[in-house]
């Protein structure tokens, strides 16, 4: 049996539209599409065959998160604990006193805690997890997932104390006493913790996949961009091994590009090697690697050009040396496949361009997209424009961090960050993305936050309100063309003969929404595949 949508309102994933307008699909695919009359629409719908009526709707294609932590945000829902709303020492106590017992394979995680959204701005302090969990080890994860705070049995567990070395590209807190004061700073230092956790086996991922993909549906989304995980909290064999056991029992509930992250130079062979056994079909594509060349502003370990405030001399560091970064990257792009570069300082955005230049021009190079690429100049975007690298930006940042980024770097240097207005208008490939766990994987927010480019408490919006707000049509396109166009997934992102039958329907149409979060996080949004 054929199946037709007919629709009246809609945007194509380039440009609004307003006709009745036929989609015939067949296996999945749009097989058909044409502007329809009054008699077309009554033979559609009398013809016996499967018709979705979306008239009075406004249409979409399906919605695309184009750099998110799906896996690890999946397995963070089903087995940890959120902190994302505590505001005090007493909310974070409380938070874990409720939960002291949700303990997996003997250990307590949590995640999404930060401390400028707290009263006493700072992370809670490690005899506060003492005194509650005892001899439990615990791991909570900061909201960036660049660092996070520990009790001292995992301290004890890892084997850390106040003799401990710094590791190489990571940090470890300590306080004035120079113990170490449970704060991890990168993903060397967080895997000397994480690297005890035992592993969730291969019925947990595949468990937290399922039903992070419903979740994520019901968010409007039909595709996302998993780039795994961020050190040692993704097993990257037993993720694909349970994508290759979802493919196999035909249960995909959304889309997955999927990414692996490549953390050192040795670890470029082994992520070469793994991306080989993924079973690639309609639900699944193999979307590239990705490299994390510096950290974190909330951390100050994003590699910068300028201090930060009240932190002479420290301008954050690379999380590679600098050669190896260039000969990893060199070995990635020979295998022809697509390549994303974490890059949040200006610093770090300079020299991924630098690698990239040099590949381009000895014939060596791939496609390239730089990840949040925070601090941009204008002779940085002309680079980036000249060497045609997309750009995976997360605008929802500015609604959750914007004002704890401005703090840490101060406001004047605050005046060039994400400036999505300009990429988009000198041509560059702009993707949007949530970067979830980090921000809240709803589309909504990185939609209300790329029109309004509000801060969460409104302190520091000024510097961010300026003439960088994409309108609603600029918007939506970064999370349906634009996307496929960065992830490289052609079947997606557009609602034209040959593309995916993925649609998302919004009600009510998104131009009719007021100015404030709450406006938008009224609209519901229904993921449609046919």
């Amino acid at each position: 049996m054929e199946k037709y949508v007919i629709v009246d309102r809609y945007f194509d994933g380039y440009k609004w539209e307003n006709n009745s307008t036929i989609f015939k699909v067949k296996n999945g695919i749009i097989a058909e599409k044409y502007t329809a009359n009054k008699q077309d629409m009554e033979n559609i719908m009398e013809s016996g065959n499967e018709v979705l009526d979306l008239r009075g709707k406004f249409v979409t294609p399906g919605l695309i998160d184009s750099h998110d932590h799906f896996m690890l945000t999946s397995l963070k829902l089903k087995y940890q604990v959120d902190f994302s709303g505590v505001r005090s020492f007493e909310d974070f106590r409380r938070v874990l006193e409720e939960n002291r017992n949700k303990i997996v394979h003997g250990w307590f995680q949590g995640y999404g805690i930060n401390e400028y959204n707290m009263k006493e701005k700072r992370l809670p302090d490690i005899k506060i997890i003492d005194e509650i969990m005892g001899n439990t080890p615990v791991f909570i994860t900061q909201m960036t997932e660049h660092y996070g705070i520990c009790n001292s049995r995992s301290l004890e567990i890892a084997g850390i104390d106040r003799n401990t070395a710094d590791p190489a590209n990571g940090k470890l807190g300590r306080n004035s006493d120079g113990n170490p004061d449970g704060v991890l700073y990168e993903a060397n230092a967080m895997d000397m913790v994480k690297s005890r956790i035992p592993e969730y086996t291969l019925d947990d991922y595949i468990e937290a996949i399922i039903s992070g993909s419903e979740m994520y549906r019901k968010a409007g989304l039909s595709t996302v961009k998993d780039i795994g995980g961020t050190g040692n909290d993704v097993n990257e064999e037993t993720r694909i091994c349970a994508l290759n056991r979802i493919s196999k029992e035909g249960n995909h509930k959304i889309r997955i590009a999927v990414a692996l992250p490549v953390y050192s130079l040795k670890d470029v062979s082994r992520k070469i090697e793994l991306a080989s056994i993924l079973e690639e079909n309609q639900h699944i594509m193999f979307a590239g690697f990705k490299m994390f060349l510096d950290g974190s502003i909330l951390s100050r370990t994003a590699w910068m050009k300028h201090s930060y405030v009240g932190s002479k001399g420290n301008m954050g560091i690379p999380l590679w040396d600098i050669k190896n970064f260039r000969e990893g990257l060199k070995q990635l792009s020979a295998t022809g496949h697509h390549i994303s570069i974490h890059t949040i300082g200006d610093r770090a955005i300079e020299t991924a361009l630098d690698s990239i230049e040099k590949l381009k021009s000895s014939g060596i190079a791939s496609t390239y997209a730089l990840v949040h690429c925070y601090k941009l100049e204008e002779k940085t975007i002309e680079k980036i424009k000249k060497l045609d690298v997309g750009v995976e930006t997360q605008l929802a940042f500015v609604y959750f961090i914007g004002d704890s980024l401005s703090d840490n770097i101060g406001l004047d240097q605050s005046k060039c960050l994400f400036p999505a207005k300009t990429m988009v208008e000198k041509g560059i490939r702009v993707s949007n993305g949530s970067d979830s766990p980090v921000t809240p994987f709803d589309p909504l927010y990185g939609i209300y936050s790329s029109v309004f480019r509000k801060t969460l408490t409104g302190k520091n919006s000024s510097v961010y309100s300026n003439n960088e707000s994409l309108t609603i049509e600029e918007t939506v396109k970064t999370y349906t063309s634009e996307s496929a166009a960065v992830i490289g997934w052609n079947e997606i992102g557009s609602l034209e003969t040959g593309k995916f039958s993925d649609f998302t329907v919004w009600d009510p149409d998104p131009a009719t929404a007021g100015k404030n979060i709450e406006d938008y996080l009224h609209i519901n949004l229904k993921s449609i595949t046919l």
